[in-house]
């Protein structure tokens, strides 16, 4: 009895694994030129819809574009100068943070040793280092916020770019194929997924924060205002944001107030959770990305590793582009079946 076989080119695989190699690698490698025109490109196509609406209105172009940009301008100021007069107050107090964390992860050691029975030796010097570990996660993650700033003036500079030569670019993507109304569907799919996500992820954020703020103030959780901030803000990153986020903000709580505020952070961050999966997120977004959750947690690591922080920020869109484009390409059908949601 025969049974069938499957046939695979051999040098289909070997141009296969060269050319994903070739694109990770120019990506790692080139992250200072690709990393801010990608990031200005998607905030341009964010900032195409209110342009488009000011041109309604009767708005010449230059200042339709002027109006949006300024418009960024001021709600990432304003975000700056929170985080940061933020980040100042935590800076001021850390000594002593630092000193009851040490306390904290003592007295936590102590009770291992004489509860548990472990033979946990010199635990005043791990938990020493245990903390300076923390200082350095705290001045990298730092670091690379700063490497974003230092290049938003780039990134500035693209995006009025972008927003001008709008047209210019889209006629230049119709006529890379011969097919001009498939890659006229290709970025309007892509402009409506990246538009939506990122607009809808921004109100899902200022719900979040307005949740959390309010839960960690009736529970007098100390550094409410900041943990709020803070978690609302990592919440962009999918699925694993959330964990970073109320991860750290229950951390800091229990290291610096005891146990019962950190149950309280815990207590509004599930809360808040259930409310975005179960009514915020399908209210605000809906399935405009419709991505398979294996594949969203891959993306959101592999682009992490390739750009930091802001690499996990912009990977969702990136890759619902990519689904889009697998979608309207002959023959790339399947990847854009593993790509999205099952059932969709």
């Amino acid at each position: 009895m025969s049974t069938s076989k499957i046939e695979i080119s051999g040098s289909y695989l070997i141009k296969s694994f060269l050319i994903i190699g070739g694109i990770l690698t120019i990506l790692y490698i080139g992250s200072g030129l690709l990393m801010p025109l990608l990031v200005a490109a998607i905030i341009a196509i964010v900032l195409d819809k209110p342009t488009e609406k000011l041109k309604q209105w009767g708005l010449p172009s230059w200042l339709a574009i002027t109006l949006s940009v300024l418009l960024m301008i001021v709600i990432f100021s304003l975000l700056t100068w929170l985080i940061t007069s933020q980040v100042n107050t935590m800076a001021n107090d850390w000594p002593t943070i630092k000193e009851k964390a040490a306390g904290k992860l003592n007295n936590l050691s102590e009770w291992a040793n004489q509860t548990l029975n472990w033979d946990y030796k010199d635990y005043l010097e791990n938990n020493k280092r245990l903390i300076q570990k923390a200082e350095s996660f705290g001045s990298a993650f730092l670091s690379s916020l700063m490497n974003l700033v230092s290049q938003s003036l780039l990134i500035f500079v693209y995006i009025i770019l972008l927003l001008m030569q709008r047209d210019m670019f889209i006629t230049f993507f119709k006529k890379l194929v011969s097919d001009s109304a498939a890659m006229g569907t290709i970025l309007s799919n892509s402009k409506k997924i990246i538009s939506s996500y990122l607009l809808g992820k921004g109100k899902i954020m200022v719900f979040l924060f307005a949740i959390y703020y309010l839960g960690f103030t009736l529970g007098s959780v100390p550094y409410a205002f900041f943990l709020a901030l803070f978690a609302a803000l990592f919440s962009i990153i999918p699925y694993v944001g959330n964990f970073i986020g109320g991860g750290i903000a229950v951390i800091l709580s229990y290291l610096y107030a005891g146990a019962t505020p950190a149950l309280i952070v815990i207590g509004v961050i599930s809360a808040a959770q259930l409310v975005e999966n179960y009514v915020l997120t399908p209210w605000i977004i809906g399935d405009e990305i419709d991505l398979n959750p294996f594949v969203t947690v891959f993306g959101v690591i592999l682009f992490s590793v390739l750009w930091g922080m802001v690499g996990a920020i912009i990977s969702l869109p990136l890759i619902g582009v990519l689904k889009v484009v697998f979608q309207q390409t002959k023959g790339m059908e399947p990847y854009a079946f593993l790509i999205k949601k099952k059932g969709s």
